[in-house]
């Protein structure tokens, strides 16, 4: 009998079992997974698309945004000689449009006079009649409509032919009387709309448009549709559903997605998407081919069968070695009996069995060694990592100043600062220089996140603090950083932030609070008020968004406390906040001591009330005492 035969036989039936087992196994669970799959696949590719729709409505509600500041400002300026001055300042601080104009009506509501912002490219609304006739059917409704304006059909540029346009256009009242005085128009360019859409990657050749509700093409990748299609023509260009209950839900402003052949992909099958964009008569259209909507489901079916395919292989290694060792002794007496009962010489040839035994070890030890090769490379990057971790922990904290610092030549000024990451690196910051011998600027922020890249875009706004710090005031400081923030910020971070700009000699502290917290300012009989003015926005977000400022002026023995947010949403063991209210409580206790002391205290009241419990995110707190004794103060 040969043992390689018998242990190749049974192992082979057993892994033929395995194989039919796994099989039916992988196929069911790929069968009742597929929906389940199909419906996370969409879910994202919904919320993609759904990306695509805030973009487009970003310029759709500025517009019309733009359009109610004007309907507001515009008497104001046109009765004093300014308007065209006022229409082309806002034109260029609003790149989204390509001409802002007013037509004022005379007492026939006819078109008395035209203000544009550009006048070479102003086109003649009133006389448009199909502009002229749904805004005085809707004037009524437009007096006591809380969004009074509505968007027109698109039209071609006066002057540039090829140049599709289309308006936001909204009634100008007579501010006592609300009497009807005239119409506002935006005008934007379809052409920058499909250019920006064009610009947005859907998958690789996904692709998206606009259309209004009657199923006119507004935008498309392919410039002969616009105004020349209809997406309800039938044969439909993508959709396979019911055509008319397509147009229907689209008609009613409803979102809707489904199957269908792109005819601009060359008939290729895909999915797609629609949704209303805000407050406009406008649809998004998102296609996404289908073969890359469910490239994930083709991915996880392959690694599935790799996966399955190792298991079935290791099975029947392991099948082998044990039937080895579990047959040997049959073997041997089969070997004995044959011995016993064939003649000399006959006896069947085998494999030399120790032989494949120690080779089937040797094969075992060699995997072996790869893995322990593979879990040392494992330890030396891991322990690479840490260390790139406790160096970027030393670069961000040589940024940020040291806690106490050295001002030998100013005793008025008592000052310190702390921070604590909650990870390795973190996203707070603050900063404290002069400016020149008289004006000391301080500053405490907050990044989105936590971790390396919000330590890294920290850096990046400390960085310019410093460069636009020779401007003294805080509101143009905050501006200066906002913009260059704003350009370079793909990834959408943010940061809060207080700058104060202290004039050592007077007490006065000029501040502009961008969305961070409160600061407080103690006073010396123990009596505290909170700085509660915001002057805008996170830094960031929006480019232009101005900032305004506030001062105020500190007294000898005042304490300007400032901290982030790590210090109110500290968590105990109960999982409650320490709150503003506890804050409060522990700075009634602060008064005459140093601001090392003050911080000090409130960071022992904090660590106290965590009682153990993980730290959540990043601490900073920082105290500025005042002790300059001014005349007016005596």
């Amino acid at each position: 009998m040969n043992q390689q035969g018998l242990s190749f036989r049974l192992n082979s039936t057993i892994t033929t079992v395995a194989i039919i087992i796994i099989a039916s196994v992988v196929y069911f669970n790929y069968h009742f997974s597929n929906k389940i799959l199909i419906g996370k696949i969409e879910e994202g590719a919904v919320n993609q698309s759904n990306l695509v729709i805030s973009k487009i409505s970003r310029i759709t509600i500025g517009t019309e945004e733009i359009a109610r500041n004007v309907s507001h400002e515009a008497p104001y300026f046109q009765k004093n000689a300014i308007l065209e001055p006022f229409l082309r300042q806002a034109l260029q601080n609003n790149p989204i449009l390509e001409n802002i104009h007013v037509e004022l009506f005379d007492s026939q509501q006819k078109s008395k006079i035209v203000y544009a912002a550009n006048p070479l490219g102003a086109q003649d609304f009133f006389h448009n009649k199909l502009i002229s006739e749904d805004f005085f059917r809707n004037m009524n409704v437009f007096a006591d409509s809380q969004n009074p304006g509505f968007w027109t059909d698109p039209y071609f540029d006066k002057i540039d032919s090829a140049h599709l346009l289309v308006s936001y256009v909204m009634p100008l009242y007579s501010p006592p009387s609300k009497k009807l005085e005239g119409i506002v128009s935006c005008e934007i360019s379809l052409r920058k709309m499909r250019q920006m859409l064009s610009d947005i990657r859907i998958g690789e050749k996904g692709y998206a448009f606009i259309i209004n509700k009657s199923g006119k093409y507004l935008t498309h990748p392919d410039m002969k549709w616009v105004l020349r299609k209809n997406l309800f023509e039938k044969p439909s260009v993508i959709f396979h559903k019911n055509i008319n209950l397509v147009e229907s839900e689209i008609k009613k402003g409803l979102k809707g997605s489904g199957f269908g052949v792109s005819q601009y992909l060359n008939n290729q099958k895909a999915w797609f998407y629609y949704a209303p964009l805000s407050n406009s008569n406008w649809m998004v259209i998102i296609v996404y081919p289908e073969k890359e909507l469910f490239k994930e489901i083709g991915v996880i079916f392959w690694k599935i069968s790799w996966i399955s395919a190792l298991g079935i292989l290791i099975l029947f290694l392991v099948n082998m070695f044990i039937f080895k060792q579990m047959l040997e002794p049959l073997v041997r007496v089969t070997y004995a009996i044959q011995r016993f009962t064939s003649p000399h010489g006959k006896e069947d040839q085998t494999k030399n069995e120790i032989k494949m035994l120690a080779e089937s070890l040797e094969d075992w030890q060699s995997k072996y060694g790869i893995l322990m090769t593979e879990q040392t490379r494992t330890a030396s990057e891991k322990l690479k990592f840490e260390k790139d971790l406790k160096t970027a922990r030393e670069i961000q904290f040589n940024i940020i100043p040291s806690g106490k610092p050295n001002f030998a030549e100013d005793q008025e000024i008592d000052l310190f600062a702390i921070i604590n990451p909650a990870e390795t690196v973190g996203g707070d910051l603050y900063d404290y220089f002069f400016i020149d011998k008289t004006n000391l600027l301080i500053a405490m922020g907050d990044v989105s996140g936590k971790g390396i890249p919000a330590s890294l875009f920290m850096a990046i706004a400390s960085t310019l603090i410093k460069t636009n710090a020779k401007i003294l005031s805080a509101k143009e400081i905050v501006s200066q950083v906002n913009s260059e923030l704003s350009s370079r910020n793909s990834n959408q971070y943010f940061v809060t932030l207080f700058l104060g700009v202290l004039n050592i000699q007077t007490g006065i502290l000029d501040y502009c609070n961008a969305a961070h917290n409160f600061p407080y300012i103690l006073c010396e009989d123990g009596s505290f008020m909170a700085l509660s003015e915001s002057h805008g926005l996170p830094l960031g977000i929006y480019k232009d968004k101005p900032y305004k400022s506030s001062t105020v002026e500190l007294k000898y023995a005042d304490s300007l406390i400032m901290y982030t947010d790590g210090v109110i949403n500290s968590r105990d063991l109960k999982d409650q906040h320490y709150g503003t209210e506890r804050l409060e409580e522990n700075l009634k206790n602060l008064n005459n001591l140093t601001s090392e002391e003050t911080v000090s205290r409130l960071l022992q009241s904090i660590k106290l009330f965590e009682g153990g419990s993980r730290q959540s995110d990043d601490i900073t707190i920082m105290a500025l005492k005042y002790l300059k004794q001014l005349k007016s103060q005596v």
